[in-house]
């Protein structure tokens, strides 16, 4: 397949490893971006010394694709650990602990004795029923796609749980309501107990990972799809200035992008394609200073605000905690709204913002407002994919439905896991497809 082609839409994380997978097995392949940059929602931007993530905000040890890209990209000693140290708000305060340890959950706080028994007790029968199921790959936790989370979790935890633990959980990182949820995604992220999961980070930034994936590449950015039609043998690729041909393409961009312009769907794919996508609005806060010694916060990572405690934000990060090298002086705060408030405040402009989520941070970080040097805003209209009940049922479906006859192979994170390894799965499924339907 040496002297083929196949052509990657989208530079995403999923379009980028597809692409670098076929080009190893020697696919000629070529990559179109519309942005003027890869990443997607991996970007990274470095500014007066302040290094900051504008998108998806860290990595895992248990990212299995990810991690053996770090290493066959020679940056594995700049993949480094976070701190271990998280909060979670509770009636107005933030109860600190370790995430790798339980009695350090017991001692924080949040739950009492016997919603911490029951919080434990579940999750490790649960780690039992899903042992050997792969995280990254959400069509492989079918079997639990059959619920809502929130009722799930009321009956399976109690509702302390569902409101202090599994709640904020999908809000800060996926801005998804548990009522609107599957119980197949709390229960995979689970999973990563199994896998000793250490929250991690690359010390260059979460955006170094695609440029580098990227660079050996044939990546022409600025150029944005309009049409694929399928068209015989192969694929026409229409962009403003240059109609392509391909005998394959993988389409690696979100689904509200995706489906409007792949014109050829079949029944299954339309499905997949009308996928929602939750929105957020990340904002940056450069400090001066920073934060009090009295606030005893400097070690923690994470705080997650419950929709019981917030008004607008999910949670906030303490960058130093990521990595001391982002802040060269100061500190740097990054906050990220509920799905619920990004979905209105994406339109506001960014004074808008700003001046609400402050009155809120207040709260937690008193006198931030005047210690900003500067900020950045960052709006995600398609942050995640929304992960309703059947989403894993739907993505098993197509997945079986491939085969030789399929021109437009589909790849993303709504094909998948709702983080950036899931993402990565698809991508390498979806060059799996090509390489094995040739």
């Amino acid at each position: 397949m040496g002297d083929r082609k196949v052509i990657v839409v989208g530079a995403g994380i999923a379009g980028l490893v597809a692409a670098f997978q076929l080009k190893k097995k020697g696919v000629d392949v070529i990559v179109l971006e519309s942005a003027s940059k890869v990443g997607g929602r991996m970007i990274t931007e470095s500014s007066n010394g302040y290094l900051i993530d504008g998108g998806a905000q860290f990595l895992s040890s248990a990212y299995k694709i990810l991690s053996d890209l770090i290493d066959e990209l020679g940056i594995t000693p700049e993949y480094v650990e976070t701190s271990r140290i998280v909060g979670i708000v509770r009636n107005a305060k933030i109860r600190k602990f370790r995430y790798d340890s339980p009695l350090s959950l017991l001692f924080s706080g949040l739950l009492t004795f016997s919603d911490w028994l029951s919080f434990c007790f579940g999750s490790f029968k649960l780690l039992k029923k899903t042992k050997g199921i792969p995280i990254n790959n959400y069509a492989a936790w079918k079997e639990f796609d059959n619920e809502a989370a929130e009722s799930w979790s009321d009956r399976y935890y109690g509702k302390n749980i569902t409101e202090y633990f599994v709640e904020p959980l999908l809000e800060a990182l996926y801005f998804q309501k548990p009522g609107e949820t599957s119980k197949a995604l709390p229960i995979a992220l689970n999973a990563f107990v199994a896998h000793k999961a250490k929250t991690m980070t690359l010390a260059g930034g979460i955006g170094k990972l695609p440029e580098l994936i990227a660079k050996g590449l044939d990546v022409r950015l600025n150029t944005s799809v309009d049409k694929i039609s399928v068209k015989g043998d192969g694929v026409s690729i229409y962009t403003a200035n240059q109609e392509f041909r391909a005998e394959k393409v993988i389409l690696a961009t979100p689904a509200p992008q995706s489906r409007k312009i792949y014109t050829s769907q079949s029944a299954i794919e339309k499905e997949l394609l009308s996928t929602e996508f939750s929105s957020t609005v990340n904002i940056a806060f450069a400090l001066v200073n920073k934060l009090p010694q009295e606030l005893n916060l400097n070690d923690v990572y994470g705080v997650w605000i419950p929709r019981r405690e917030r008004k607008i934000i999910a949670a906030f990060t303490i960058e130093s905690a990521k990595d001391a090298g982002r802040v060269a002086s100061g500190e740097l705060i990054h906050v990220m709204l509920s799905g619920e408030a990004g979905e209105i405040m994406v339109a506001q402009n960014d004074e808008s913002i700003i001046t609400d989520v402050l009155e809120e941070l207040e709260q937690y970080l008193p006198c931030i407002s005047e210690n900003v040097a500067f900020t950045r805003v960052y709006r995600w209209i398609n942050a995640e994919p929304k992960s309703r009940v059947g989403r894993c049922e739907k993505i098993n479906d197509y997945r079986k439905s491939i085969n030789n006859h399929n021109k437009v192979i589909l790849a993303g994170d709504y094909l998948g896991m709702p983080f950036t390894e899931g993402a990565a799965e698809t991508g390498i499924w979806a060059a799996s497809s090509v390489l094995s339907k040739a």
